[in-house]
């Protein structure tokens, strides 16, 4: 979401950088911040961080980022889940709608014990996002969080990165303890209380209403994508045993590779990206099906080798297939 680069472009004056000059050596448009509509291409903004952190001089960024988040960032997200009735309906109202944030995150509830967390991770076949955008998200969740509760406490902050800053510098600012290179990236606090206490800006209506917003935007930004036109036409071509390259998809769709890489590159995919998360969300469904051995599911989504399969299937999932089909496999027999 371009508003998302006007939080960079606020943060960047307090520190005296010229940020409309910083944004056009990043190859990105001015004028776009102000608009929730218009998209960014992940690739641009991640350039767009990487030079906003060397310009300001301030490994922890991030944080002067969150600090500027306003109402009008999210769209409609932040009315949302600000008008929800409790901490975890808020959470599951972000989780839902995280997309309009940026096409390749993937939000996630975690509940374990004593302790509740709100998950930052990414979709199959998108880039990790700048440490500092990572660092912002988190942040800005937690100074939202205390405009309605201020006496809200988190019981820790987690980063997959390693410090780039003073440690103390991070504490100071989610007020609890931050660890980095750890498994996730993630914002936790004690599980009592959070179900149940009640945001005092809670209103149902509000709720209900700015959900069908964003439900709306959502709709909007699919009908007429060439991301899903390509990735419909991508899945179809797996399940039939073959992978269409960019010169038969482009055919189908009655324009030039070039344009077609063109337009993708506006939506801020590439195509290689959008073969890699299908290939993902197929491998998955295939493995479903014993019926198939794990080699004639490498070849069918038109990898040259299983171990070449094998290593593609740990990025997406962390496994490898064989330990997913038999714990598939296990919990079936439970």
């Amino acid at each position: 979401m371009a508003t998302w680069a006007g939080a960079i472009a606020r943060a960047l004056k307090v520190y005296g950088v010229n940020d409309h000059d910083l944004f056009q050596r990043a190859g990105i448009d001015y004028s776009l911040v102000n608009h929730p509509a218009q998209r960014i291409p992940v690739a641009d903004m991640t350039r767009l961080w990487e030079m906003a952190v060397t310009e300001s001089g301030d490994p922890a960024f991030g944080l002067a980022v969150a600090e500027k988040v306003n109402m009008t960032t999210f769209h409609t997200l932040g009315v949302a889940a600000m008008a929800s009735e409790t901490v975890w309906q808020a959470g599951e109202m972000v989780t839902r709608f995280a997309s309009m944030v940026s096409d390749g995150i993937d939000m996630r509830l975690h509940q374990g014990g004593q302790e509740v967390g709100l998950v930052l991770g990414m979709r199959p076949g998108y880039p990790r996002f700048a440490d500092a955008c990572v660092e912002a998200v988190l942040g800005a969740i937690l100074l939202t969080a205390w405009q309605l509760m201020p006496d809200a406490q988190p019981s820790r902050v987690t980063f997959q990165h390693r410090c780039a800053a003073d440690l103390p510098t991070y504490e100071k600012f989610f007020r609890c303890p931050v660890i980095f290179a750890a498994d996730s990236d993630g914002l936790y606090g004690e599980a009592s209380g959070l179900s149940s206490s009640t945001f005092p800006t809670s209103s149902p209506q509000v709720a209900q209403a700015s959900a069908a917003i964003c439900e709306e935007y959502l709709v909007s930004r699919q009908q007429g994508e060439m991301g899903s036109k390509v990735k419909n036409l991508l899945a179809r071509s797996l399940h039939q045993g073959a992978v269409m390259p960019l010169q038969e998809v482009a055919r189908d769709l009655a324009m030039s590779e070039r344009k077609l890489q063109r337009l993708l590159r506006d939506e801020g995919v590439q195509f290689r990206d959008l073969l890699d998360e299908v290939r993902a969300q197929a491998a998955r469904q295939l493995l479903g099906d014993n019926s198939l051995s794990v080699g004639r599911v490498a070849e069918q989504l038109g990898f040259d080798s299983l171990s070449a399969f094998s290593r593609a299937f740990r990025r997406w999932y962390g496994t490898t297939p064989r330990a997913l089909r038999g714990a598939a496999k296990d919990a079936s027999t439970d």
